[in-house]
């Protein structure tokens, strides 16, 4: 990582003891917080387990199957973030920013509904919303005029625009560097007055232009200088990673060791996460005598907690699907079912 561009956040990195426990003591006497910064996520019994949500200074990695809602949980996270009052960013090699912006509208139509005790299901969904961005408006009265035709519409616009300014996207694509990436987080930290927490989505998409080196060295390279930025910048990196097709075969539960490209994903990063459909890891004694069980079991998403430097590590959470709203439900709770080492379903 370039050093021109991290040496004013950081200018010094040697400090005595001394040094530190002085500056320990001033903070405490200004009522500040001379210990890490945490961003919640928002996840109540998640922020438990993890001592609070994001911490500053950390990688957290988050993998997990196909279709078991990777980015919808990260960008939930990043938006619980920013609607209380921190500034993000998104680094997005997966997703237009628009689509980004047509899934958090979604969201906030139907937490709209629930602060009017309505169902859920009242409010316009993504589908509806990505058709007023897809679709010319014959009235040209604008986006406020054409959201306010759906279903919590315009209630979803002004709560996105309380938090609007302090939420980047940034359209990443194959010549978007990890120095890019760091240079964009410190304009935004210099810009908001402090580190912003920082999603990218994904890992193994980062790229190094130019440089002829297999998918392993790459991978290395990118989580070491992932890590490095969070230190660096004193900020969170919440990291989405790809999942090795060839350790996904029938009958193998998803672990931190079928993460692609490199065992430094596993060393590098604070915390571990691993998101998995319920109905696939459940074991086979809850659906013996209930066939009909997985379809409750398909509503729900396991967040194993694999690795977790400053907190419980170990933990089985789930959270329910609203991916209509492109969510899930804030609720989360231990999973009381005992859950298996191996698949019970393929797909």
């Amino acid at each position: 990582m370039s050093e021109s561009r991290i040496t004013s956040h950081r200018p010094q990195r040697r400090h005595s003891v001394r040094h530190l426990l002085d500056d320990t003591d001033e903070a405490l006497r200004r009522g500040a917080r001379p210990g890490a910064v945490v961003w919640p996520t928002g996840f109540d019994l998640l922020d438990s387990t993890l001592n609070g949500g994001l911490r500053s200074g950390e990688l957290v990695l988050l993998g997990g199957t196909e279709g078991s809602g990777k980015t919808t949980l990260a960008v939930q996270m990043i938006r619980n973030a920013v609607a209380a009052g921190r500034t993000a960013v998104i680094f997005s090699f997966e997703h237009e920013a628009q689509t980004v912006v047509q899934r958090l509208l979604g969201l906030e139509a139907a937490h709209a509904a629930e602060a009017s005790d309505q169902p859920v299901s009242t409010a316009a969904d993504v589908h509806a919303f990505r058709s007023v961005f897809e679709a010319e408006d014959p009235h040209r009265a604008g986006l406020g005029e054409a959201l306010g035709r759906l279903a919590y519409g315009r209630a979803a616009l002004s709560m996105m625009d309380a938090y609007a300014e302090r939420l980047h996207i940034h359209s990443s694509n194959s010549q978007t560097t990890i120095e890019e990436i760091a240079g964009t987080v410190a304009q935004i930290a210099e810009e908001a007055g402090e580190p912003p927490v920082v999603l990218v989505d994904y890992l193994q998409k980062v790229p190094r232009p130019g440089v002829q080196e297999d998918e392993i060295t790459r991978v290395t390279i990118v989580t070491e200088s992932l890590k490095d930025l969070a230190m660096e910048l004193q900020c969170p990196v919440v990291a989405i990673t790809a999942a090795d097709r060839d350790s996904l075969g029938s009958g193998h539960r998803m672990r931190t060791k079928d993460l692609r490209g490199s065992s430094a994903l596993a060393y590098e990063a604070d915390v571990v996460l691993i998101l998995s459909s319920k109905e696939h890891i459940v074991s086979r004694e809850h659906l013996v005598y209930d066939l009909g069980a997985v379809k409750i079991y398909r509503r729900w998403s396991v967040i194993t907690v694999e690795k977790n430097r400053h907190g419980t590590g170990s933990m089985e959470l789930e959270v329910q699907k609203n991916f209509e709203h492109g969510r899930f439900y804030p609720k989360v709770r231990v999973v009381a079912e005992r859950l298996i080492e191996e698949r019970v379903f393929t797909t």
